[in-house]
């Protein structure tokens, strides 16, 4: 092996060539030398050397090759790591650095990495990735770890520099710093006379800019202006002296020829911090997307004109039904750095619709949009007879600003049924095989709704629905029931002893009218703390699912043995090790045959690397099986691809688990990924999902469950009913009805396709609902009852008592969610908690709380918080929360979080609580 180290600039090369100027660090090796200092472990094998290539076969959960000398390399942002490669199967390398050898790992972490996207078609290709580690200062070690299962040859590593001209200003202007424009990966860039053709090649391309250093901080906006040329959505990327990485704020932009001002408040990325040395673009999301950029600045306040934009525009009604009222919402925001005025909306309709009511919301214009602001429109029509119709609103603004959307609804006919006022008895479907499908009960209060109300349409047939009602159960059943599905797998919670989020099972299905229809599982989601899985806990929670669970009719059995799903075997595995995992699932399985049942029957969630299998059967797992695969298809740092691109990856990782065989599949189906309401405008979006495309990945699945009746067994597992934060959901809803349950009709029974699919209008039933209308005051006195606070995650025993909300912390990551507000932060700096802390032993002691904001924008994250210090002495206390000094607290605040403590066992009572000025 030669290293050659030579910390110099050099040209940017194009990938597919040698550079002719030495390279930071270059690898490459020779037959006499072997591989030399890069260490290789035993999921390494039959490694040779011939000439200057390296082959290796990996097999096993964690292959590497670690580079055993200390390298001493200074950081940039404008370094890039190349490898040319050719493999045999598609994956992902990965690439450790670090500047420390403390910590677990050496140094090592998930924040120190770069993924290389490989296409294993045997073809050779020079892969370039950045990983952007100036914060590290100097780099000092390197870890190479290859994917699983796979052949390599790799013909040289090296770390490369880009010569980057040096920028004067935060303001890039075109065509003047047209110069300063790097196409630093997939992407090509074409001079025009007024701007810059951007055009994305690869889903991971992107364009950067040096800019000169400016603080986050004070200067959170960036404003560009453009225009598109086919791209519908592109991204902002930048780089930071404080945080590892290239980061990304997407944006929605319109198509067409004329340049618009777009800006983005960057502060609503925890990463937006320090000191920020580049931005750039990545101009699209697929292939061929482009636009044309005029020019670029990261400012302090938003730039340019008022600009009308016209968020949303749909019915509320999931199923509007002819004959039937239908609201209408269109919410309006101002996108420009300046004031909208005298702000109006005015609705559209055809011949075919009436206005039913007066608009609600505002009778007289709106005197003012400042930038990011909103305001929600309403009306009320009906339409006599079924069929499509389209409606438009038209938003005006003084100096002649207007927008417009259109929408087209279908009205569909009213069945004639009796109006009996509860779902009528199901009419069930079945095939030959089992269809189980997720469900996760996170939906009885506003303050769980109030994210999914962004997006409307994922709005589910029966409303904004308060899960745990029996009727809501009685529903879902009917549903699944008359569409094939065998059983739901409920999402359940328990770390050492504490459980929550059981009402949708406890309280909804355990007292449904037709529970008989449908069988039910528990998935356990131990996403727990370290060190909470143990012997004893293991025996308690079988002793629990025995006496609550186990024993009823509906339990769905495979062998006749409970079914029993685990979401991360990692939890017990580093809690307790491999050998006592075993140890624990062998008492578990002999407590089950003692209380007269046929034993247990555990599967183990898995992930992409099948060579897991072998390690979770030596630890007594039965089979796997996955809650979902949204990474599958995607190359490097694209965080926008389509659903269609997740179909073959799954039915090659299907058969990789088949060929393994050291353990039966559950076929593991995914009904998609947008997990934006969660996790902001930033995650990872698989876009374009239908139910067409659902209908083809249940037909791969049926197929391989067929062709391989003894390595798969005869079940297919989607992923999920109601998962609508991380955009997973076969419930019918707004955007595609019941389109995803008769894929599943179609796909799994031989029921006739023709059939009447009713809703709760039809039968005249008022499902439960929960208010998610935003609190304007932001004031809650919980005296009394619960106002729509809930207990979030990890809290217990959620009651009114003593004049207060309260419960008990499960572990050290407890927390209230609050309901959806709407409050302007620059209005409001204080946050007032009247609350008690007492220790479950008596024995008092100080902590810390800590409290989370969002906004329109901005999902929950630790820059936008504040902690706090707490008493746990059995005492009330009024706490005063300063807020405002966070540059975060900024536009209109949506919600609140509240972490009370930071210890398990800890009785919360919580009495009031004010957002005051």
């Amino acid at each position: 092996m030669i290293a050659v180290i030579a910390i110099a600039a050099l040209c940017a090369a194009p990938l597919e060539s040698q550079t002719s100027r030495p390279p930071v660090v270059l690898w490459q090796w020779s037959g006499a030398e072997g591989v030399g200092d890069w260490q290789p472990n035993a999921e390494v094998t039959g490694l040779t050397v011939s000439g200057s290539i390296v082959s290796f076969r990996t097999s096993g959960s964690d292959p590497i090759m670690q580079y055993r000398p200390t390298l001493d390399i200074p950081a940039s942002p404008w370094q890039a790591f190349e490898i040319r490669v050719k493999a045999d199967r598609d994956g992902t390398i990965e690439l450790f650095w670090t500047e420390t050898t403390e910590g677990r790992f050496g140094g090592f972490s998930q924040e120190k990495v770069i993924h290389i996207g490989v296409r294993g078609d045997g073809q050779w290709r020079t892969y370039r990735a950045f990983p952007f580690w100036q914060r590290a200062g100097k780099i000092i070690k390197l870890r190479f770890d290859p994917y699983d299962g796979a052949q390599f040859s790799v013909e040289f590593m090296r770390i490369v520099e880009l010569p980057v001209p040096r920028a004067s200003s935060a303001s890039l202007q075109l065509p003047r710093d047209a110069a300063l424009w790097q196409s630093m990966q997939g992407t090509s860039v074409t001079r025009l006379a007024d701007g810059l053709k951007l055009t994305l090649d690869e889903p991971d391309g992107f364009d950067l800019a040096p800019i000169a250093p400016v603080d986050a901080e004070t200067t959170p906006c960036v404003s560009l202006r453009l225009a598109s040329a086919r791209a519908r959505r592109i991204a902002v990327v930048f780089t930071s002296d404080a945080a590892f990485g290239l980061h990304e704020v997407p944006l929605n932009v319109e198509t067409g020829s004329k340049a618009r001002t777009y800006n983005l408040d960057m502060l609503n990325h925890p990463a937006w911090k320090g000191n920020i040395v580049a931005v750039g673009l990545r101009p699209g999301s697929a292939a061929g997307d482009s636009c044309f950029l005029k020019g670029l600045a990261v400012a302090a306040v938003p730039q340019g004109p008022p600009d009308l934009r016209i968020e949303a525009f749909d019915s509320e009604e999931a199923l509007p039904r002819a004959g039937s009222p239908i609201m209408l919402v269109a919410r309006i925001s101002n996108a420009g750095g300046a004031t909208a005025r005298s702000v109006t909306a005015r609705l559209v309709m055809p011949k075919e619709a009436a206005l039913d009511a007066r608009p609600s919301g505002h009778s007289t214009p709106v005197p003012s949009l400042r930038f990011g602001q909103e305001e929600t429109w309403r009306w009320t029509i009906r339409v006599a007879n079924p069929g499509a119709i389209s409606v438009r609103v038209r938003a005006a603004a003084a100096g002649g600003l207007s927008a417009e959307a259109v929408r087209r609804i279908v009205v569909t006919p009213r069945p004639k049924v009796p109006v009996t006022g509860y779902p009528p008895e199901p009419n069930p479907v079945r095939g030959m095989l089992d269809v189980g499908v997720y469900y996760f009960p996170g939906w009885r209060t506003s303050g769980q709704w109030a994210p999914i109300t962004r997006f409307p349409e994922r709005r589910p047939i029966l409303g904004w629905y308060r899960e745990g009602d029996p009727s809501v159960a009685d529903w879902h059943i009917k549903w699944a029931v008359e569409h094939g599905i065998t059983f739901f797998a409920y999402d359940w919670y328990w770390s050492e002893g504490a459980r929550h989020l059981e009402h949708a099972l406890h309280e909804g299905y355990f007292n449904a009218r037709y529970r008989n229809y449908l069988k039910f599982c528990l998935l356990w989601a131990n996403h727990n703390a370290d060190g909470t899985s143990s012997h004893e806990d293991f025996m308690n929670v079988v002793r629990y699912w025995i006496e609550h669970y186990f024993h009823r009719p509906e339990h769905y059995t495979i062998d006749g043995k409970p079914v029993m799903i685990i979401f991360t075997p990692y939890r017990f595995r580093a809690d307790m090790g491999s050998a006592a995992v075993r140890r624990a699932f062998d008492a578990m399985r002999e407590e089950c045959v003692r209380a007269g049942l046929k034993g247990l029957y555990i599967i183990a969630c898995a992930g992409y690397d099948v060579a897991e299998t072998r390690l979770l059967k030596e630890e007594g797992y039965d089979a796997v099986t996955a809650y979902n695969w949204p990474g599958l298809g995607t190359r490097g740092s694209e965080r926008w691809a389509p659903f269609a691109d997740l179909l073959q990856p799954h039915r090659e990782l299907w058969e990789r688990y088949a060929a393994e065989g050291a353990l039966p599949i559950m076929t593991p189906v995914s009904g998609g990924w947008d997990s934006r309401p969660w996790h902001g405008d930033s995650a990872l979006v698989r876009s374009g999902r239908t139910p067409a495309l659902f209908r083809r990945h249940l037909e791969d699945a049926r197929a391989f469950i067929e062709a391989h009746p003894d390595k798969a067994l005869p079940v297919a597992l989607v992923e999920a009913w109601n998962e609508l934060g991380e955009g997973s959901y076969i419930e019918p809803h707004r955007e595609f009805g019941f389109g995803y349950l008769d894929a599943i009709r179609d796909v799994f029974t031989d029921a006739p396709r023709a059939h009447t699919d009713l809703t709760p209008a039809d039968v005249g039933h008022r499902v439960p609902q929960v208010n998610v209308e935003a609190a304007l005051n932001g004031i809650w006195d919980l005296s009394k009852d619960s106002s729509g606070w809930d207990s979030g995650m990890n809290l217990t025993d959620f009651r009114i008592e003593d004049g207060a909300l309260r419960c008990v912390t499960a572990n050290n990551d407890a927390a209230f969610f609050g309901p959806p507000m709407q409050v302007a932060a620059a209005d409001r700096g204080t946050l007032k908690l009247r609350m008690r802390l007492t220790a479950s032993d008596g024995v008092p002691f100080e902590d810390h709380a800590q409290v989370f904001w969002t906004t329109r924008s901005t999902p929950t994250s630790e820059a936008a918080s504040v902690r706090f210090p707490v008493k746990v002495d059995g005492q009330w206390h009024e706490y005063a929360v300063s807020v405002k000094p966070n540059l975060r607290w900024r536009g209109i605040i949506t919600s609140i979080r509240l972490d009370p403590c930071n210890r398990s066992g800890v009785i919360v009572d919580l009495a009031r609580v004010e957002v005051a000025k």
